[in-house]
This record gives structure tokens, sequence and C-alpha cells, in this order.
């Protein structure tokens, strides 16, 4: 509680369990106290969501994240698939395990309706990632270049007790996914089309659903959230 966080999700919906991952990216902001321009960019967690879940149990399972991480939005890949996601995530979840709502949602930047109009709240940015595709791919090199993206610190597997600890899966999991998200990247050539620039997997069994959710929260932050907060004593508001 009190961090400025964030997270961001790249959307699969698959009968084949084979295929890829729907993945979940949760970033933490720091700001530059003097003029609040982000200083650093920190991925304090990954989530994998199977893709044969339906919508509406993926829809429970981004909402309870955000929850948790109080993000203050959640950027979702509204290309093709992720239009179905969009969808569920503006009507009304009720948690099937508690049975606790876990409310209706709105987007910041369509005219998309909410289920609820009137309590739905507006965290949702609908991405449509290849009409941005560039700039994503630009954010998160400069991001990587200039030291803003912390990850986390490599960790083995013996860092935690194992045997006595009832939490060592939640606590090691972050690593894991840090690690596999680094792998991800490697895995990746980039491509220049003109002044396109697009990625392509040298592997193509390794995925890359963690790169690309954590691409859409940087580009979001980079672009949305960054701008120089400056006070003057002969500014005004426009009446």
């Amino acid at each position: 509680k009190g961090d400025e966080s964030y997270m961001s999700v790249d959307v699969a919906r698959s009968q084949n369990s084979a295929n890829n991952q729907s993945s979940i990216a949760v970033v933490r902001i720091c700001r530059n106290p003097a003029n609040q321009r982000i200083s650093a960019i920190e991925l304090i967690n990954l989530f994998n969501v199977a893709n044969t879940l339906n919508y509406t149990n993926q829809a429970v399972i981004i909402k309870r994240t955000r929850k948790q991480y109080d993000a203050k939005i959640c950027v979702v890949d509204g290309n093709g698939l992720g239009a179905g996601l969009v969808d569920e995530l503006l009507k009304d979840t009720v948690d099937p395990m508690t049975g606790e709502s876990l409310g209706c949602w709105n987007t910041i930047n369509t005219t998309n309706e909410p289920e609820d109009v009137m309590s739905a709240e507006s965290c949702v940015f609908d991405l449509k990632a290849q009409s941005f595709q560039t700039k994503v791919l630009t954010d998160f090199i400069d991001v990587v270049g200039n030291g803003t993206l912390r990850l986390l610190e490599q960790r083995t597997y013996n860092a935690f007790d194992s045997e006595n600890d009832p939490d060592y899966q939640d606590k090691m999991m972050p690593y894991i996914q840090t690690d596999l998200l680094v792998e991800e990247i490697a895995n990746l050539k980039l491509e220049t089309n003109g002044k396109a620039l697009s990625v392509k997997k040298e592997v193509s069994k390794i995925d890359k659903d963690r790169f690309s959710a954590l691409a859409y929260a940087v580009f979001y932050v980079c672009e949305y959230e960054n701008q120089t907060k400056m006070f003057h004593k002969y500014e005004f508001d426009d009446l």
C-alpha cells in the first residue's frame, strides 16, 4: 500500500494448452521528488494465466491481481482476442471463491460502455498494440539502455527454506518468472521495416508473453505517466 503500481496483460485464448499463455506484469514506479518524472520502473511480479481459461475466469484473476497490488491502471492488449477480455473486464465480476464483488471496470481511452455505467471504475487502458508496436519497442529499448528498468536480483533455488517455509513457492516464483522473462528477451531479434520496428522469435517454442506484458506496462507509464509537474507563480487554470 502506498506504492505507485501499474499492471498490464498480454492476452491469449486457446483450447490448446501448448499455445502461448496470457501474462500479467506488475510494475512499481519511483519518481524524482523535484519534478515527479519517473526515475525507475521496477518489475515486482509476473504471472502466467492458462490460455485454456475463458475470459470470465481470466478477468477474475486480473481483477484479483489489481486489488492485491492496488494498481492504478491495468493496460490490456485489446487487439484481436484481447477485445473479448476487455469486454469481460467491463462487466461486474464476482469472485467465485469468496463471493466478493471485484467491481466493474471502464476504459480510460475508448467509448466502450461498461455494464454498470454509474459505478464502473475507469482503470483500463485498451492498448491496440499493433498500432503502437514501434513506440512500445522504442520505449522498452530506452528504459533498458538508460537503466530505468529494474528487475529482481537473480536467486538460486536454495535462497529460501523450501522445507519449513509454507510460503516458499510464493516467494520463489517471482524470481523464476523473471528468469523466464530474461530468456524470452534473449530469444528476440529486432527487425526494421523502414521506420517500423518489430521483434521475431529466434526459437519458436520459446514464448514472448512475459516480454509483451512488461513492454506494454513500460509503454504506458513512459507515454502517459511521465509528465514533468512544474509549479509557477503565474499559472492559472482556464475559466
